[in-house]
């Protein structure tokens, strides 16, 4: 799977604050902001995408649960249709098909009629994380979910470590870091990324050690391209390629659109796009950029996206639709989709 999810959600409990507040009519959610002093852009994000095989589309909006658009209409999915939580996370699709969505109270399938809890073990009281950076006590927070090679299924939790569930039985891999991303390269290891000021930790089958010489410790993404390559996406240093070898890093000197990287995303071309989301208190801000394999050309920056007080649009999520245009989740509740020319919103799809 090339598409990453970025846990941007959960960082609406480490940085959000506020009410989300809709207002009606027909101009976007962020533009409501201007409207409705109440209503807080920080804490409405689309946090995570995803294309399953079918081709459908799925967002998931803070505290408005997910939508699926199938190329026509948005249908939303919330805790009335069984879900877990409105609070999604993450989304992923597993090798059979089935959807699985991380949540702040746990996790759920969907097997295209019906959503199923999933309950994981709680960790052992002794293992609990003391970490000064544990931002919820919240056991069942999930940030990610990954399906391996080998079937095993990799769930990444806020402040309980990570689980490995064989389809049998749970191992859990404790940790006293706030963990955020995960991933697996083509030699089969697991990759797991740091939020809190770990770095990243690679697993070989036995044992977890830490990856030393990246340019960052605070770790927001990570993807592996299809030449086998790892990025790695960074609070303050842009992102580093891990080629098996070295490690090199892009930032802004080299034409990144921002250090602060949110998202990565791999196109059907072979194409990087990576995201943005820088959000000071009292501004947002953030690009999209796609890198060919020798340049980067920023996508956003002639768009007139941003309001007058300043919060301008940040790329939290990015993925392809069937047709080839790419869609931009967002803060301020931002849904757009790009055709290689324009933009079009669909944010009041995805709204209140």
């Amino acid at each position: 799977m090339k598409q990453i999810c970025y846990i941007i959600a959960l960082l609406i409990f480490i940085f959000g604050h506020g009410q989300s507040i809709s207002s009606g009519g027909n101009a976007s959610p962020i533009i409501k902001s201007a409207i409705k002093s109440t209503y807080d852009p920080y804490a409405d994000i689309i946090s995570c995408g995803l294309k399953d095989k079918a081709g459908n589309l799925w967002f998931a909006a803070s505290g408005r649960g997910v939508y699926r658009y199938n190329g026509k209409t948005f249908t939303n999915f919330t805790k009335k249709d069984s879900l877990s939580s409105n609070d999604v996370s993450c989304i992923y699709e597993d090798t059979v098909g089935i959807l699985w969505f991380g949540t702040n109270a746990g996790i759920c399938r969907y097997n295209g009629k019906t959503f199923t809890s999933f309950p994981i073990p709680e960790p052992d009281s002794t293992n609990a994380p003391h970490s000064k950076y544990s931002y919820s006590k919240n056991t069942k927070q999930l940030s990610n979910i990954l399906q391996d090679k080998k079937g095993n299924f990799w769930f990444v939790t806020l402040n309980s470590g990570v689980y490995c569930y064989n389809g049998k039985t749970f191992t859990n891999f404790s940790s006293h870091e706030v963990l955020d991303c995960i991933a697996e390269d083509k030699a089969g290891n697991i990759w797991v990324g740091s939020w809190s000021h770990g770095g990243i930790y690679r697993y070989d089958g036995k044992t977890f050690t830490h990856f030393d010489g990246l340019s960052d410790d605070m770790i927001r993404c990570m993807l592996v391209d299809t030449a086998g390559n790892i990025w790695i996406g960074t609070r303050n240093h842009g992102v580093d390629r891990y080629d098996g070898k070295s490690i090199t890093n892009f930032s802004e000197k080299e034409g990144l659109c921002h250090n602060d990287v949110s998202c990565i995303f791999e196109d059907k071309t072979g194409n990087l796009w990576f995201g943005s989301d820088v959000s000071d208190w009292g501004t947002i801000r953030g690009d999209a950029c796609r890198y060919d394999g020798k340049s980067f050309t920023n996508v956003t920056t002639k768009e007139s996206l941003a309001k007058k007080d300043s919060i301008k649009y940040s790329v939290i999520t990015i993925i392809e639709d069937k047709t080839g245009n790419f869609w931009f989740g967002s803060r301020g509740g931002l849904l757009l989709s790009y055709n290689g020319k324009s933009f079009i919103d669909f944010s009041e799809k995805v709204s209140k």
